[in-house]
């Protein structure tokens, strides 16, 4: 044994030609509602599962003090995502610090969520901007209590928080993964790819790339990134009124079986993490919250599989010998 996560995950080393575990890496964007906060910690009681939160760094203000946070090229105070009224903002820091002593972790996804159509967005952000979002992130939650004249403070270390996903999943490589080693961060979940395989880091600045797969939606040849808003788009055009209950549940169902298709053919085939991107929300009905947790339900807990952190998943991969972890990235994708 190699080291302990916080989470109690034990990483060894495996032998040569060993196989690998199977990986779970459920993740959340946003993180800012309590009552999910509270459905996902009870499912963690029933299964053993940990997540990594994707905290908008928005919410370590709220409406009355939102003009301390200045999105790259726009206005102080604006921001594509809401803000939490005052009386949100303590139970937030409380969800979140009660989430690290689970040995959850906490990673970034940035601040005012601007994407296409809110512009300046990710995708025309130099380094530069990169480097004043994440200043402020980081600023924002060191000094939440000073920002809000509050005493609550969030109880994380900055090197705790190593990676993130960018809003709308938006941006360039090039741009951004400076900015992620001049903070000293480690990985990224933005950027997808075709198919399901083992995560690599980039040549330059040696960012881990743990990026969401496209993989075929259950019964379909349509190939679909595997996060709860592309299937909620794939599935009802982002637009859930008038859906009956019988129909988020057919939803629901074709979202678990493509969870379950992914699973049996990295557990049988190249063992490939599962890289999972959802939301704390309540699309259609809950069909997407509800498709996550059963999926998790059923899985976590089986046989070689270990539903971790990307953190956990890192730190795995970086204790393998080189030799060994080139294997397993070597091989071809699940499709």
């Amino acid at each position: 044994m190699i080291k302990v996560e916080p989470d109690g995950f034990k990483i060894t080393k495996l032998a040569a030609g060993e196989k690998a575990p199977q990986f779970v890496v459920v993740s959340f964007d946003g993180v800012g509602w309590h009552e999910k906060w509270q459905y996902w910690k009870d499912i963690q009681t029933k299964v053993p599962f940990h997540f990594t939160g994707f905290l908008s760094g928005t919410y370590m203000l709220t409406t009355e003090t939102k003009e301390k946070y200045q999105g790259p090229g726009h206005n102080p105070g604006a921001a594509s995502i809401s803000w939490n009224e005052p009386a949100d903002l303590v139970p937030e820091i409380n969800d979140l610090n009660d989430a690290i002593n689970r040995g959850d972790e906490i990673g970034t996804h940035f601040n005012g969520h601007f994407c296409e159509g809110n512009d300046p967005s990710g995708n025309v952000w130099n380094t530069a901007d990169w480097n004043n979002e994440l200043d402020q992130f980081f600023s924002l939650v060191a000094n939440v209590d000073a920002n809000n004249g509050i005493t609550d403070k969030l109880n994380i270390d900055p090197s705790e928080i190593r990676g993130g996903r960018t809003p709308c999943l938006e941006g360039h490589a090039e741009d951004l993964f400076p900015a992620y080693k001049a903070h000293n961060m480690d990985y990224d979940s933005s950027f997808t790819k075709h198919g399901i395989s083992w995560p690599l880091k980039s040549k330059e600045n040696k960012i881990w790339q743990i990026g969401m797969a496209e993989y075929p939606i259950h019964g379909t040849d349509h190939f679909q990134i595997t996060m709860d808003y592309n299937f909620y788009y794939t599935q009802r055009e982002a637009n859930s009124e008038g859906v009956t209950e019988a129909e988020s549940a057919q939803d629901s169902q074709q979202v678990l079986d493509t969870y379950r298709d992914m699973y049996n053919a990295t557990f049988n085939g190249n063992r490939a993490p599962l890289i999972l991107g959802n939301h704390f929300n309540s699309w259609n009905n809950n069909a997407y919250s509800d498709a996550i947790a059963n999926f998790v339900l059923e899985t976590c807990g089986k046989a070689d599989t270990y539903c971790v952190t990307n953190r956990d998943l890192i730190d795995w991969m970086e204790a393998q010998d080189p030799a060994v972890l080139a294997d397993l990235q070597n091989q071809d994708p699940e499709v």
